[in-house]
């Protein structure tokens, strides 16, 4: 059986679609750095973040420390996210335990926009 968060990705990248004509030159990628924090400012951290391409670009992860900072490198853009399980993280179960489970899963309502200015992504 299948994860919830596979699920998700499958059909974001159904609904999205894949091209198939081709390669096409992507534009270069760029250095992208922020936060993941819940609302009341405490860190979201040793997680990863994944970003899926609402348009241009190819799915994006980054690995978020234990003080909810990333830093890694995407295609400038739109973007839908959520959160999964780090494979690099020392207790990696606890930590996604603690983000709630409908940012364990790819929504097109949850969107985020790579450029010049640092993120902020903020869980409940």
């Amino acid at each position: 059986m299948r994860s919830p968060a596979f699920l998700c990705f499958l059909a974001l990248t159904m609904l999205i679609g894949c091209s198939g004509g081709g390669a096409a030159k992507l534009p270069q990628a760029g250095p992208v750095s922020g936060t993941l924090a819940r609302a009341d400012g405490s860190p979201v951290g040793d997680v990863l973040l994944m970003l899926q391409p609402t348009s241009t670009g190819h799915m994006t992860s980054f690995e978020v420390d234990a003080e909810g900072k990333f830093t890694g490198e995407a295609i400038s853009g739109p973007y839908a996210w959520f959160v999964a399980k780090s494979a690099k993280a020392a207790d990696a179960d606890k930590a996604l335990a603690k983000v709630p489970e409908a940012f364990q899963q790819g929504s097109l309502d949850r969107r985020v926009t790579v450029g010049s200015s640092p993120l902020a992504i903020t869980l409940p």
